[in-house]
């Protein structure tokens, strides 16, 4: 019901850029941003139920005051683009409102917003206060608003949150125009997207929270929908959950949401490799863009591996802290480069304009050609159950990407299903992976010193010594190997129990 409503309401799309304050003044003299421009002061309180139910809806609700008045809005994320396409509802207030008045809304945003609270009080949480210029900018057949904002947030008795950041916000045409005018700007280490809007960083202030991983979202899928249509759905989802991590990454080198960037561009991955041959048979880019995000991947992967390895491991070897900390400053320099920062708006842009969007099939109906590319996905797996004995360490790896690959390519369609056959597909091949997870965890720490020492530059003997406490350390001994492949082995034949399910799609 909620979604229905979201649907029909006024939608603001944007893009987000931070930047740092040098940036952020160098922004104002490019010559693409160049415009006539407004200047104003804003403040904002921002607003929500003691239990949180508006965040935990994706939505904000705030009272804004300016010199030209005062009002509310109300903002609900959607779920197709969510990481810069939002329903939106203004509604003006009395100069003196002291709070917000959720009668006073449209009728689909004042029933939104009466589901999300059931009742609860609205009481604020944090303070906003941001000087804006703004211009209004032709690009293409696009009209396009240009926000720098600066200022901060404050909540309770919290240091106050800087805030430095250009918003690019789509007023009419199209929105493959914004992306390629973001894409002219200089992206890099002080430059780059960002979905974590104002209210989002006003809530984590106000609870306390540093900024934490963010974790895949359900693909917003619909029954009815084009191949091509699905594949955007997908897309956009799996940027929402890259971007969402990227900037931790980079400011932070957060595990957590290495391991989750990571994952986000598998999941792109297999997308890319599920519609390969029908949707995108034709497009050129699709092949760049895998080598883009497996080089990507390839930056991710040491202090990802690390991290695991030292978390492993009761007492790690302090050479081998040292190796997961200079690994994870240069996956954090790496990405922050114009050619990464890059990236992720290139893939959107391709998404809204890409030469797949020609194809016979894109207009097609989805369901039909799901239940076949899931199946091709599926051939990879067939017959393995009976082979895993036998089968050496590098190939159980292999088998384990390939599980991953269908577990994303069958559960971006789940949605589609509610069934509890396609639920425990996916567990079955949760099951899979986790349990050949333990063996590679083994596999990786014997090479692992090797890749220590030439990253630390040890000496040979320190190497040896490094190299004997890991694989002292990730032993597994014969029977624990035997049960990680028997429940790898009673993965398998759950899977094919409930392999199939997208049939009835």
């Amino acid at each position: 019901m909620l979604d229905a409503l979201c649907d029909h309401g006024p939608e603001e799309v944007e893009v987000k850029l931070a930047a740092g304050a040098a940036m952020l003044e160098n922004l104002r003299r490019h010559p693409a941003l160049q415009g006539e421009s407004q200047c104003e002061s804003l403040r904002t309180t921002y607003f929500d139920t003691p239990d949180g139910s508006l965040a935990a809806g994706k939505a904000s609700l705030r009272v804004r005051r300016r010199a030209k008045g005062c009002e509310q809005t109300l903002k609900i994320a959607l779920g197709r683009k969510s990481q810069m396409q939002r329903s939106e509802w203004n509604q003006p207030l009395r100069a003196d409102a002291q709070a917000p008045d959720p009668a006073a809304f449209p009728a689909p945003a004042a029933l939104a917003l009466d589901q999300m609270r059931r009742g609860a009080r609205l009481l604020p949480y944090a303070e906003l206060a941001v000087e804006r210029e703004t211009r209004l900018l032709r690009r293409g057949k696009a009209l396009i608003e240009v926000a720098f904002d600066t200022g901060e947030i404050r909540a309770g008795e919290c240091p106050a949150l800087p805030i430095a950041e250009i918003e690019l916000e789509l007023c009419e045409g199209r929105l493959a125009d914004l992306l390629q005018l973001a894409l002219e700007l200089p992206l890099g280490p002080d430059l780059g997207w960002s979905i974590r809007t104002k209210a989002h960083r006003a809530q984590a202030l106000a609870k306390g929270r540093m900024p934490q991983a963010v974790s895949a979202a359900p693909v917003a899928l619909t029954r009815g929908m084009s191949v091509a249509r699905a594949f955007q759905t997908i897309g956009w989802n799996v940027l929402a959950h890259a971007v969402g991590n990227l900037g931790l990454v980079i400011a932070q080198g957060d595990s957590g949401a290495i391991h989750q960037l990571r994952v986000a561009i598998r999941r792109l991955r297999a997308a890319l490799s599920l519609f390969g041959k029908d949707l995108l048979a034709l497009d050129p880019q699709a092949p760049v863009w895998r080598q883009e995000l497996r080089d990507a991947a390839t930056l991710l992967a040491p202090a990802r591996d690390l991290h695991v390895l030292a978390q492993s491991i009761k007492h790690p070897p302090k050479a081998l802290l040292r190796a997961e900390a200079a690994a994870t400053q240069s996956a954090r320099e790496g990405l922050s480069q114009p050619r990464f920062q890059r990236l992720w708006l290139q893939l959107a842009l391709w998404l809204e304009d890409g030469a797949y969007l020609a194809s016979p099939v894109a207009g097609a109906a989805v369901e039909p050609l799901a239940a076949a590319m899931i199946e091709r996905q599926r051939g990879a797996i067939r017959g393995m159950r009976k082979r895993l004995a036998g089968m050496s360490d590098r190939d159980l790896h292999e088998l384990r990407k390939d599980v991953k690959k269908l577990r994303y390519s069958a559960g971006f369609f789940q949605p589609l299903d509610k069934s509890r056959s396609a639920r425990e597909h996916q567990d079955a091949l949760e099951q899979v992976q986790g349990a050949l997870g333990r063996i590679q965890d083994q596999a990786s720490a014997m090479q692992a010193g090797v890749a220590i020492a030439r990253l630390l530059d040890l000496p040979r003997d320190e190497a040896l010594a490094l190299q004997s406490q890991l694989d002292e350390a990730m032993a597994l001994p014969t029977m624990e190997r035997a049960q990680a492949i028997e429940q790898a082995r009673e993965g398998l034949a759950l899977e094919k129990t409930h392999a199939g399910w997208w049939e009835a799609l």
